[in-house]
């Protein structure tokens, strides 16, 4: 029965049993109830199953009778729900039946005697006495009646009964008949000392057994709240403990309530001691402080059960901590984190046996880190009671241990502090050269020009001229090289292939989508470039050119933002071979000199070095083949493409949208169709059913082949052999992420014609496989800034290629958890501090151990901080989000200084801004910087989801490579998009494409990972009171659940899924109800809020962030799909892609915080395992590219790829130019007649060794088109 204090009035037991026969009536007679539907849903804990052989085979229902705990000030109050689930729309509840009543006894009994006049043979005296066992509690948490399943022929009705959880201790629910005596403590404890008139023998205490007991704190926000022992004195806000219970002594007991505690000794420390101290836990009340009188802890309430087993369980763990360090303490050898990682366990094992297994059983893992940073204030304070106590030394015996610094203080790697100036916002430091290209935007006045040593100059140069990038002395921005080119009419009507010509651009008017833009600082926007291909006569008697068009940076994604060199242009994929109109003699303004594989400091007109790939948007370094179109090359490269024994991902069925690993067996390149024959690779866990569910990326080889043509063969992927029972390595173990798969046994044909599995024991012959963990590959060292906890990092080390040998963030929490995971932690130099200390520090070259030195980085990583860019920051003109959108231009500056092979950048789309505020575009201005120093570079959007994690969070990543590295490929996707995905698009370019779009594949080899299927194997924990979960230390919520919070949250129906304030105010709530949220129902924000929202179990997770706010209309669909809390930390490390074993630092809150930083680490690994691919191929950085020689010391040039000779003095003033003419080194370029090079055709037709011409009339233009 509820408290008095319930505002609520619940409908008897009898009213809430004739509603449900009703409904259980109209039910099994086969017929809807209402207009509801109803739909199957997950049990919640075990119950004797009852069936029901007249319940309808083609009937799909279920009803929910939940209970919603509500807290009042002394109680929670208990109510049904019986909620459907629309077939069609999950969204909207048709309509939603509740009975708000307890669920009592006198309910089950009459549901048990409904189902037994259904079927009489379903009962049995196992459920009489589930039933008999729940009655002596007088109610019940809720009942759970699923929808009918076939079995065995028969159907199924499985009824539920989760055991109790109360908010609040029994004793405050009225009315309430305690077993003993009420006495106050002090009354009680006078008459209990009376019949003890001695002490016991063994004992110098009193020692008085406490028995049905509870444990609360009583504060403003949790009023009379149980909680677990080991939180007392050891978490924020967890000071004053009460507790209620029996206390006895022989034939004396007496019920006391309410009584303080001052402290909880705890007994059985010592290997020789036992093996536990279950029944060696003591409490003291305040008023027995100085005294000798103990309360034992004997058997607790049923209600508390669920907070008291938790408590033994760590109370065992910190014996065997304390005396696992003390036995290091005699070892001399201090303890630290990795001890944990599977030392400890077997330690305990052998030191106590099987007296453990028990005890150890209840974690599945023998990897214990998790759970002693979970409980790691408890061990402390047990660490300094037993440990210093028994010591000479005191707290140094405790300290000798590293493990303490390392995840409890957190100082064990020292901050680097900035000296704040005169105001509180620190300036973010980059070099000159980012200076000038980011000073124009926004956040321009947070930055700061730091000049950089001679030392570290000289050091950027060394390393410039090593990777082909522009040297650090070369910075004057938007140059000109002070020469006017202008034409003659002689040189324009000789253009050969190979010459790089110019025409007015095409306007809108002409039909061609390329709209006029000017970017910052260029204003150079009515001429378009192109490199001439072919020269043909059309009829009218008309030279006309086929040609490669060059782009400038305002045509590709730098868009209207500021580019260093106003002289480069990139060669594009973009040719007139299939354009209507092409360029015609009398349409060319000029004949230009190029210098191919030029940097800015070139003696030519214009540099090219780059080829940018409109579709793919990225930059690539120029390449013989570049030159030609791709269209008059007429090498085939099916044989390149598709070799024998590689393996494919393969659409074996038009229209199939699983596409399926196969090993191509054999092609015919000569057909029209391109067909291939293709080995199957069966998913084992389809084909074997009868072991032990297989991973989803596991396979069999097969000897059943498929045929099929090119347009049917998705992509590559990796398939690699195992032996039968190894241990899966990293990325194999991933469940498929980056289409990676492993095999270890084959189909064979048995005897009598029928399939079987047989273990491999090599990988057959005919396969190619793929990546090896274990080889030896030369990393990349790697530099991880802003590194939070290390997702990302460790993700892009998991593909092989990138070892992190320095990490940098200035969160305390976030380094050490870092640090914490790495495998190697003395290969790691962590920087704890601001990225502008560490600027400067490599600035002024002063190196050390954590800050590298220029030349030893050959990657940087890293995912800047988002706020400053994101759409849940309602407000991005404030100074802290300035500052954040200006760790950008940090970055850029990064890259400037180090100068590395490869680098990454990760963020929120939002860095890219939309049509409005194009010449405010962050990420368009770091592609400047980033293309400016020479790199190759691709921008692309990546879904979380696509590559197997179970959250939805979309964001945006830059990659660059040095030429002579391969650029590494955007990743395959691997996993489905989820139902109702729409194609995203980013941004605009001048031709009204998206700088960047969603990619939407027809087929994939695996589906979406939902809510459900990411945590799988997580224990319900209901409400999350008990903030202790055994098996999974971090599943446990990381915000407070005051008594207000819970009573919202359990007012959100559970049933349809996904559901929100919003859509119950409109649906189920009462007045009343609605009022206790505060929310205004006619704010145009509340239409749309998603505040107090459940997510849906069959969809991806919201995306997981830094905290949760159930009250956010933006970010507030955070509470559990089936319980009444919010998600966990472990259920966010699950949607993140966060190992189970790995650690993370700090409490729920920081742990969340440092969750929600990270990148989602199948992200990561995919992207990883690309980079790896790339430097692999790039065979260390060979990669051929076209390179200009600089010139000489005798001041003669050497390049072969471009010659510029001189004008002679003896033409007239008005043919007085030079004409630019680019001549590859490989020059195979020939004229059309076959005459030779184009350069010795200049000098005969003109007479000198290089002419011009005069300028050209404007004539009507053709539009271009892409």
């Amino acid at each position: 029965m509820l408290s008095q204090n319930n505002p609520d009035s619940p409908i008897s037991a009898a009213e809430a049993a004739s509603e449900l026969d009703a409904i259980w009536d109209e039910f099994l007679s086969g017929s809807t109830v209402g207009d509801v539907i109803y739909d199957s849903i997950e049990p919640i804990c075990d119950f004797p199953k009852f069936d029901f052989a007249s319940i309808q085979a083609s009937t799909n229902a279920a009803i929910t009778v939940q209970e919603e705990s509500r807290d009042s000030t002394h109680a929670s109050e208990s109510c049904c729900k019986a909620d459907g689930l629309p077939a069609v729309d999950h969204n909207v509840a048709d309509t939603v039946l509740r009975a708000p009543a307890p669920v009592t006894v006198q309910n089950l009994k009459a549901f048990e005697e409904h189902f037994l006049a259904a079927d009489p043979g379903a009962h049995s005296s196992e459920s009489s006495k589930t039933l008999g066992a729940i009655s002596e509690n007088g109610s019940v948490s809720g009942v759970v009646l699923s929808s009918p399943r076939l079995t065995n022929g028969r159907h199924e009705l499985v009824v539920e009964i989760p055991n109790l959880h109360l908010s609040s201790p029994p004793s405050h629910y009225a009315p309430f008949f305690p077993s003993a005596p009420r006495k106050s403590e002090l009354d009680a404890l006078e008459e209990i000392r009376s019949a003890l008139p001695r002490l016991p023998e063994g004992l110098n205490f009193v020692e008085i057994q406490l028995d049905d007991f509870s444990v609360y704190r009583d504060t403003a926000t949790n009023p009379a709240e149980m909680c677990c022992l080991h939180h007392l004195d050891t978490k924020w806000g967890y000071k004053d403990f009460w507790f209620d219970g029996i206390i006895s002594a022989g034939s004396k007991r007496f019920y006391v309530d309410r009584v303080p505690i001052n402290t909880m000794p705890i007994d059985g420390y010592g290997r020789e001691v036992s093996h536990t101290v279950c029944d060696k836990v003591w409490l003291q009340s305040k008023f027995c402080i100085g005294s000798d009188v103990y309360y034992k802890l004997g058997q607790p309430t049923p209600a508390y059960r669920r907070f008291y087993d938790p408590f033994m369980c760590i109370a065992d763990l910190a014996k065997h901590f304390v005396d696992f360090l003390a036995a290091k303490l005699e070892e001399k050898v201090p303890v630290s984190i990795r001890h944990f990682r599977s030392e400890f366990r077997d330690w305990v094992l052998a030191t106590h046996g099987n007296l453990v297994a028990g005890w150890l059983s209840q974690h599945p893992s023998g990897d214990y880190r998790t759970s002693i940073v979970a409980n790691i204030g408890f061990l402390h304070k047990e660490s300094m009671s037993v440990l210093a106590r028994e010591s000479h030394d005191g707290c140094d015996d405790v300290y000798f241990h590293s493990l303490w610094a390392e995840i409890l203080d957190l100082d064990q790697y020292r901050p680097r502090m900035c000296k704040r100036g005169s105001s509180n916002q620190n300036p973010t430091i980059v070099t000159r050269y980012t200076f000038e290209l980011f000073s124009h935007l926004p956040f321009g006045s947070c930055l700061r020009n730091y000049p950089t040593s001679s030392k570290t100059l000289a050091l950027i140069d060394q390393t410039s001229t090593v990777r082909s990038l522009e040297s650090a002395r070369s910075m004057d921005l938007l140059r000109s090289n002070g020469r006017h080119f202008l034409t003659h009419d002689k040189a324009i009507s000789c253009v050969r292939p190979g010459d790089t010509i110019s025409t007015s651009r095409d306007d809108v008017e002409s039909g061609s989508r390329w709209e006029r833009e000017t970017a910052y600082g260029f204003a150079d926007a009515d001429r378009w470039f192109a490199l001439v291909q072919a020269v043909k006569t059309n009829k009218a008697g008309f030279k006309e050119f086929e040609v490669i068009w060059y782009y400038r940076p305002v045509d590709t994604l730098c868009g209207l933002m500021k580019y260093p060199w106003s002289h480069e242009l990139f060669l594009s994929d973009h040719c007139s071979c299939h354009e209507k109109y092409k360029i015609q003699e009398h349409e060319v303004l000029g004949v230009h000199d190029v210098e191919f594989g030029g940097d800015s400091e070139t003696q030519s007109e214009f540099f090219c070095r780059q080829v940018y790939l409109s579709e793919d948007r990225r930059w690539q370094s120029l390449q013989e083949r570049h030159l030609r179109c791709h269209h008059r090359s007429s090498a085939s490269h099916v044989t390149e493409k598709y070799e024998t024994g590689e393996t494919f991902l393969v659409q074996v069925h038009r229209g199939d949208s699983r596409s399926e690993p196969c090993e191509l067996v054999n092609h015919n390149a000569d057909s029209d169709r391109r067909l291939f024959t293709f080995r199957r690779l069966w998913r084992r866990s389809e084909v074997d059913p009868a072991t032990p569910p297989a991973p989803c990326n596991e396979l069999v080889y097969s000897s059943q082949f498929v045929t099929c043509d090119a347009r049917r063969v998705v992509g590559r992927c990796s398939v690699r052999f195992f032996n039968e029972g190894a241990k899966i390595p990293t990325p194999y173990d991933r469940d498929g992420v980056g289409c990676m798969f492993f095999i270890t046994c084959q189909e064979v044909i048995g005897p009598d014609g029928s399939f079987c599995l047989v273990p491999l024991r090599a990988a057959p012959e005919s396969l190619k496989q793929c990546f090896d963990p274990a080889a030896n590959v030369t990393r990349l060292n790697g530099l991880d800034l802003f590194c939070g906890g290390g997702n990302f990092g460790r993700g892009l080390e998991e593909g092989g290629a990138v070892q992190m040998k320095w990490a940098n963030d200035y969160d305390r929490t976030a380094m050490h958890t870092y640090m914490a995971n790495s495998e190697h932690s003395q290969l790691t130099s962590p920087f704890l501090g601001s990225i502008d200390e560490l600027h400067k520090l490599a600035s002024n070259g002063d190196f050390s151990e954590a800050v590298p030195a220029i030349g030893a980085v050959d990657f940087i990583s890293a995912g800047s901080p988002c706020p400053g860019f994101s759409r849940f920051t309602n407000d991005k003109t404030t100074n802290k989000q300035r500052k954040n959108q200006s760790l950008v231009a940090a970055y850029a500056s990064f890259v400037d200084l180090y100068r590395p092979k490869y680098g990454i950048l990760e963020n929120v789309p939002g860095i890219i801004q939309p049509k409005a505020d194009r010449d405010q575009d962050v990420f368009s201005q770091l592609l400047c910087a980033v293309v400016g120093l020479g790199y190759q570079a691709q921008l692309f959007l990546l879904d979380a989801s696509s590559q197997g994690s179970a959250q939805r969070r979309t964001r945006v990543f830059l990659t660059f490579a040095a030429p002579g590295h391969r650029l590494p490929d955007r990743p395959q996707q691997s996993h489905s998009h989820p139902p109702g995905t729409y194609e995203q698009r980013l941004g605009r370019l001048p031709n009204g494409e998206a700088i960047a779009q969603r990619e939407m594949p027809t087929t994939t080899p695996f589906p979406f990972t939902d809510f459900v299927r990411a945590t799988r194997g997580l224990p319900k924990i209901y409400d999350g009171q008990p903030d202790t979960c055994i098996p999974f230390p971090d599943h446990r919520v990381s915000f407070g659940m005051s008594r207000l919070i819970k009573r919202r949250v359990s007012l959100i129906p559970k049933r349809p899924w996904g559901m929100n304030f919003r859509k119950a105010s409109e649906s189920v709530l009462s007045a009343a109800e609605r009022n206790l949220f505060a929310i205004p129902l006619t704010s145009a924000i509340q239409k749309k809020s998603n505040s107090y929202g459940r997510m849906h179990p069959h969809r991806l997770m919201e995306t997981i962030m830094t905290r949760q706010h159930p009250g956010d209309h933006k970010g507030g669909r955070v509470l559990h799909w089936d319980e009444d809390r919010g998600i966990t930390v472990m259920e966010a490390r699950r949607g993140q892609g966060f190992p189970d074993e790995e650690v993370i630092l700090g409490g729920p809150r920081e742990q969340y915080k440092i969750v929600g930083n990270s990148v989602a680490r199948e992200v990561a690994l995919a992207l990883g395992l690309a980079f790896r691919e790339a430097w692999v191929a790039s065979c260390g950085g060979t990669e051929p590219f076209i390179r200009a020689q600089k010139e000489s010391t005798s001041g003669t040039s050497n390049s072969s790829l471009m010659r510029r000779p001189e004008v002679p003095d003896t033409l007239p003033p008005e043919k007085k130019a030079t004409l630019m003419v680019a001549i590859p080194s490989f020059s195979s370029v020939e004229a059309a007649d076959g005459q030779g090079p184009v350069q010795k055709r200049y000098a005969e037709h003109v007479g000198v060794s290089m002419a011009a011409a005069a300028a050209t009339t404007l004539l009507p233009k053709r539009p271009r088109h892409v």
